[in-house]
């Protein structure tokens, strides 16, 4: 059990201790984990340009051609896995070229590497993987998705209007339909009128 001497000091220790107050303090101490940026939600880390990442937005944007919340948000999310997927070279060679420059420095084999750069390589390959397999689910759903707007959207564009389901249903029965004169049924028909019989 806590006294209440340390409980009342622990209260106004934590008082002291509330993190950052400024707009750019929370904005810095928010990035604070970041190691890599490929699990991150938010599209830019430190150092990338912001307008190249819009101008790379509107490309993917004008390539994919969502239509609707459904296709829009595939698209986000095709769109920021293919950001996170170009870091990787780069995180790659940060990885291997400080391994490669130690190695020239003391004369061993260049492509020697410490344990702990490999669990590095490790740990890239497999986000990495991860981000091309969300990349190709994510690809192939808003492919699905558009193809099944253009179904529908054919479907009604094929769909007769109601003067031709009624001309089409008096063709059927062979009387000409007196909207649509050129609706080519003969008048005159030369098989016999079915029977009646009756009971």
């Amino acid at each position: 059990m806590v006294s209440e001497q340390k409980l009342a000091a622990n209260r106004r220790n934590a008082q002291k201790s509330t993190g950052p107050r400024t707009l750019s303090g929370k904005a810095i101490s928010s990035m604070n984990a970041v190691k890599h940026g490929l699990c991150s939600s938010k599209p830019l880390v430190t150092g990338e340009n912001e307008a190249e990442y819009a101008g790379f937005v509107d490309r993917w944007l004008d390539e994919l051609r969502p239509s609707g919340a459904r296709q829009e948000l595939m698209a986000e999310q095709i769109i920021l896995a293919a950001w996170q997927m170009r870091r990787v070279p780069g995180l790659r060679a940060g990885v291997i070229s400080p391994q490669m420059d130690r190695n020239i420095k003391f004369d061993l084999h260049p492509t020697r590497m410490e344990a702990e750069a490999y669990s590095e390589l490790g740990k890239l390959d497999r986000h990495q993987a991860a981000l091309e397999r969300s990349y190709q689910r994510d690809l192939k759903e808003l492919e699905q998705l558009q193809a099944a707007d253009a179904d529908v959207e054919e479907d009604v564009q094929n769909e007769p209007t109601e003067e031709q389901a009624l001309d089409s249903r008096l063709e059927a029965q062979g009387i000409q339909n007196e909207a649509n004169p050129t609706l080519s049924v003969p008048l005159n028909r030369t098989d016999p009128a079915p029977e009646v019989r009756l009971r």
